[in-house]
């Protein structure tokens, strides 16, 4: 490889590193569009080899400053976070240098700006995709200053192997990589705790099944989806990887024959909402992903206690208030793109309603109403009398007579009806719908939930899918309160993804998780921790890492595995290094031997080199004076190179006869 294609292999790596840093800042959706578009012209012009900027100095410069301006101009509107502001400018500053004349000032320049983009997107993100783009960025950034490094002395038109630079250097990536692994592990540290600025929706936007109304006719096309949408750290952790439980959203109270919706009016902005007593309650520690994309908070049945919240959106984190709309929703105050919160629950708490008017306002039906559907609900439940006796009665029958699918056809004049003689099959807001209206029919104050079932665990937290959304039924009795009655079919209820995608989303869920837990929130804690168990592992020691041994109960001894996996590593990796430092790989290179044979022979005889001259530049320098030493200074030279650089090892013959050529009794 010649010194033209090092060159634009170099600054093919160079720019590759960049993009690699720019990525790792752009999925974070922080960025403002107009320094995300200008980055993306840049790198695709600096990939074609074209770099307007080499001959428009000053003019780029002051746009550059201009852009400067504007940045932090809008950070004292308060319109753009500064972090934001400053990772934007990076962001221009390592197009600028991109788009510039190439030279080995100009690549450190852009490599020291990406790194900057590295940092500025650990503060804005920090997820799982970010160790993809610091791994990624490492490793062109490393191959383009080690070809940047060989170019000093290879500075003409020799052709030059690529592959043994390639090699070392990647032997240089390798163990810088452990070292700062251990450097991470090891070294003592306080957590940033900077995911929590990770915000944006995605490439895929959000989607959930919650919603301001409940429409029936359509398909349950979000019932297949696998996207997480929020995920809760439950005190005290349940047992099992599978919750059964339902997460309750938004009520719904209104039916007019086609879609529920909530007449409930907000109410004032308060930091907490308490809506009963919390003790003994479930604390449900929540972060909405920007998948949910809401404003309606959820919460384990029954949800007593909200607060406090953060919402996470563009400028950073801040509090925000929460609004209860009725007896509807709790919603947050402010749109954002995450937010987190603190739920209590408590599923033995008896929710009374003391306001009559509202009891009656959910026993109203739609104008209309197929006379069918009242006659069936009597001929259900003819002798029962109390609200939970007939709403058992009614669930049972709807669980036992009609089907659950999620294939239905578009809108139908009544869709109630339809469901109920007609097709006799539907999906979870049919079901909710039909036991809701029946059991107004018989007096009894009902009202649709819309919220989520189900959830699995992944690491110390449960996960809920936006195909666990699921609509049920709340029935009202004057002495119990509100109950849950849910009459679709147990298979209906939660999620049902494809089987690949969701093993696919699945893993990368896991891999976030371990992310997240052993590396954004790693702390000293932890480390702590981390030390001590390879040291003295514990006893009766859970998977969960939040579960804690009661040391009141005997339990068995861990055997030290992760002590003995440590261990054995450590040893491997010190027996790998000392081969690496007294090996053969780690001596003089042979042909350095051979340099300094030839500089004595040259020394020997009076031929002197000028100032930092080197041993090429020396035989050029003697076939330019017509010296009669050129020809085998010549060859000499070449065949060092070959040796150092080429892997075309010297014999000890043709070490000879080079060594023979430089005799003074051969002038």
């Amino acid at each position: 490889m010649n010194l033209t294609e090092r060159r634009r292999l170099r600054l093919r790596l160079r720019d590759l590193a960049a993009g690699s840093a720019f990525s790792a800042v752009a999925l974070s959706g922080s960025l403002p569009s107009m320094v995300t578009a200008l980055f993306g012209v840049s790198f695709g012009l600096s990939l074609w080899g074209k770099r307007p900027f080499s001959n428009q100095r000053v003019w780029s410069v002051l746009a550059l400053l201009a852009m400067a301006i504007v940045l932090f101009g809008l950070v004292s509107r308060g319109v753009l976070d500064l972090v934001v502001a400053a990772v934007g400018f990076a962001t221009l500053v390592t197009a600028h240098r991109m788009l510039s004349e190439p030279t080995p000032a100009t690549d450190q320049q852009v490599l020291l700006a990406s790194l900057l983009l590295m940092a500025g997107a650990a503060a804005l993100s920090g997820d799982v995709w970010y160790a993809l783009c610091l791994l990624s960025f490492g490793v062109f950034a490393c191959l383009s200053l080690g070809l940047a490094v060989i170019e000093g002395p290879v500075e003409r038109d020799e052709d030059l192997p690529l592959a043994p630079v390639l090699s070392q250097v990647s032997v240089g990536v390798g163990v810088a990589l452990v070292g700062g692994i251990l450097f991470f592990i090891l070294f003592p540290r306080l957590s940033w705790n900077v995911a929590a600025r990770r915000t944006g929706a995605g490439l895929l936007g959000g989607t959930t099944g919650m919603t301001d109304r409940v429409r029936l006719g359509g398909g349950g096309d979000i019932k297949t989806s696998a996207r997480v949408v929020l995920r809760a750290k439950l005190e005290p952790a349940p047992s099992g990887d599978r919750l059964d439980r339902y997460w309750v959203g938004r009520h719904f109270d209104s039916f007019d024959g086609r879609e529920w919706r909530g007449t409930g009016r907000p109410g004032p902005a308060r930091a907490r909402i308490m809506l009963g007593e919390p003790n003994g309650a479930i604390v449900q520690r929540i972060e909405l992903l920007p998948a949910y994309d809401s404003r309606t908070l959820v919460g384990l049945a029954q949800p007593v206690y909200f607060g406090p919240a953060t919402a996470l959106g563009n400028t950073g984190s801040s509090p925000v208030a929460l609004i209860r709309v009725g007896s509807e929703e709790v919603r947050f105050a402010e749109d954002a793109n995450a937010y987190t919160y603190v739920v209590h629950s408590r599923g033995d708490y008896p929710m009374l309603e003391d306001d009559p008017a509202v009891l009656e306002a959910l026993q109203g039906l739609p104008a209309g109403l197929d006379p069918r559907v009242r006659e069936l609900a009597a001929r259900i439940a003819p002798q029962e009398t109390r609200p939970e006796q007939i709403a058992a009665a009614l669930e049972r029958w709807l669980q036992s007579n009609l089907s659950y699918t999620l294939e239905l056809p578009g809108e139908v004049p009544d869709p109630l009806t339809d469901f109920l003689f007609v097709r006799k099959e539907g999906h979870c807001e049919h079901f909710a719908t039909a036991l809701a209206v029946m059991l107004r029919t018989r007096g009894v104050p009902a009202r649709v939930v819309g919220g989520f079932f189900g959830g699995e665990r992944v690491g110390n937290r449960f996960v809920v899918r936006a195909g666990d959304a699921h609509a049920w039924v709340e029935a009202y009795s004057p002495v119990r309160g509100w109950m849950t009655f849910d009459a679709t079919p147990d298979d209906g209820r939660g999620g049902r993804p494809q089987a690949i995608l969701a093993r696919i989303v699945d893993a990368y869920e896991r891999l976030e998780e371990l992310w997240r837990a052993r590396v954004v929130d790693y702390s000293l804690v932890t480390q702590w921790d981390f030390v001590r168990q390879l040291i003295r592992p514990p006893q009766n020691a859970s998977s969960d890492d939040d579960d804690r041994p009661d040391p009141g109960k005997p339990g068995k001894e861990r055997t030290p595995t992760r002590a003995l996996v440590f261990a054995v590593g450590a040893g491997l990796l010190s027996w790998l290094a000392w081969r690496r430092l007294t090996g053969p790989a780690s001596r003089r290179h042979p042909a350095a031997g051979f340099l300094s044979d030839v500089e004595r022979k040259l020394a020997a005889l009076k031929i002197n080199r000028r100032g930092d001259e080197d041993l090429e530049a020396l035989s050029q320098r003697l076939r330019a004076e017509h010296h009669h030493l050129a020809e085998p200074v010549g060859r000499a030279t070449r065949r060092y190179l070959e040796a150092r650089f080429g892997q075309r090892p010297l014999s000890k013959a043709e070490r000879r006869a080079l060594l023979a050529a430089l005799e003074p009794s051969r002038r």
